[in-house]
């Protein structure tokens, strides 16, 4: 089973990215393995579903000072190493904070379980509109999600 988690604030512009990316999900006829959840800003919920689901991917606003892509797409594992790179948008717990927990509680391998397709934003305002760049960055992650994480082909989880 695989089930992609949305984070974000629909009233805060371009932070509600990832709760845009699941509804246009919701639209769409996906394989029965997989499993769509609107998390809102409840980044606890990441821990009632490490045990229940075999992937998780976590689709996220995020913010960094340095010149990298538009989407990103790795394992927690990794985004928890390289955590000054990457400011994810604003939950009751950072995505830092329970990958953290969870690395303590169960192992650094847990976290391989754990993809992050992140979309990069500029700014947080009070709007219920993406940006027009986020708007673009949102359709390619639906397409990514849609017809390479679900489609069958597994490949994607050695990522």
């Amino acid at each position: 089973m695989i089930c992609v988690v949305g984070f974000g604030n629909l009233l805060l512009g371009d932070d509600g990215v990832g709760i845009q990316i699941i509804q246009k999900l919701e639209e769409r006829d996906l394989p029965n393995q997989a499993d769509i959840i609107d998390a809102g800003t409840y980044g606890a919920i990441l821990f009632s579903l490490i045990e229940k689901y075999n992937k998780i991917i976590i689709v996220d606003a995020f913010r960094s000072n340095q010149d990298i892509e538009n989407i990103i797409f790795m394992k927690a594992s990794h985004i928890i190493k390289e955590k000054e790179k990457y400011y994810f948008s604003g939950h009751d717990l950072s995505l830092f904070d329970i990958f953290s927990m969870m690395k303590s509680v169960y192992s650094e391998k847990i976290l391989d379980n754990i993809c992050i397709l992140g979309i990069r934003i500029h700014k947080i305002e009070e709007s219920l509109e993406l940006s027009d760049d986020v708007t673009k960055s949102a359709e390619m992650a639906v397409n990514m999600i849609t017809n390479n994480f679900l489609s069958g082909d597994e490949s994607w989880m050695n990522h």
